[in-house]
């Protein structure tokens, strides 16, 4: 409840904001969608009414763009395609607006497929590894599918040089900058996990015909041009690192 931070807040005078919150993920609904909208708004609207206040970044989402296959980039011209897509939209929209009347820098960092320790056990790859601990082929619906994995290390990685550096208000694409098929994901994993690839090649076989419907990624360039950033975690390390903290 707002009246829970209020005080907190004002007495701490934050010079940087960073709004990172979503409640109820995966819920996408409507109903989810502008609570969310709503809640956003109510906090960022206290945020800016801080003379101390002098920079606002939020996470925003890789579902924004509607390319599903190609590279996505930041000039991109976006419509929502459901609820969640137009409560973000709605937020960096009215957020723009707020913040160029405040006078306050406003950095949107959209978040590709964010992966690592501590990431929800429903989410593909902790879904992915726990189906090769029990030596098994995990439900995938389209493992020719592919999609662009960031680490979580290089997401904050991100957040804090936007921090500290300074920017001009707009959305900075944070991904890897390539896609990588599911199947090959699995790849990676049972190396890790079993130090084999035989369930990987069984997989290979029933979706030999299949098609991708989805090969989408980010364009990088600039975030790595005006917040001199670039992702260091490859994909088979990540997959290790967030294997290991699984394992503990």
């Amino acid at each position: 409840m707002p009246d829970s931070y209020r005080n907190q807040i004002k007495n701490f005078k934050p010079n940087v904001v960073i709004h990172l919150s979503w409640q109820d993920i995966p819920d996408f609904s409507f109903t989810k969608s502008r609570l969310n909208l709503d809640q956003s708004i109510d906090f960022l609207s206290f945020v800016l009414e801080m003379e101390s206040c002098k920079k606002i970044l939020v996470s925003g989402s890789c579902f924004e763009y509607n390319n599903i296959k190609g590279s996505c980039i930041e000039s991109d011209k976006n419509t929502p395609n459901n609820h969640f897509t137009w409560a973000k939209l709605s937020l960096y929209s009215w957020l723009s607006m707020k913040c160029a009347e405040r006078k306050v820098s406003l950095g949107w960092l959209r978040l590709f497929y964010v992966y690592g320790p501590g990431q929800r056990l429903e989410s593909l790859i902790p879904t992915i590894l726990f189906s090769l601990k029990n030596k098994k082929l995990p439900p995938l619906n389209n493992p020719n599918n592919a999609n662009d994995y960031i680490f979580i290390d290089d997401v904050i990685n991100s957040f804090c040089l936007a921090v500290t550096c300074e920017i001009s208000s707009g959305v900075f694409n944070i991904g890897s900058g390539e896609s990588t098929r599911v199947l090959d994901v699995f790849r990676y994993a049972e190396n890790i996990v079993l130090e084999s690839d035989l369930l990987t090649q069984q997989l290979e076989k029933v979706i030999k015909k299949s098609e991708s419907n989805i090969n989408f990624w980010a364009d990088i360039s600039k975030a790595k041009d005006k917040l001199n950033w670039t992702p260091k975690t490859a994909l088979d390390d990540g997959i290790n690192k967030t294997w290991l903290d699984l394992s503990k």
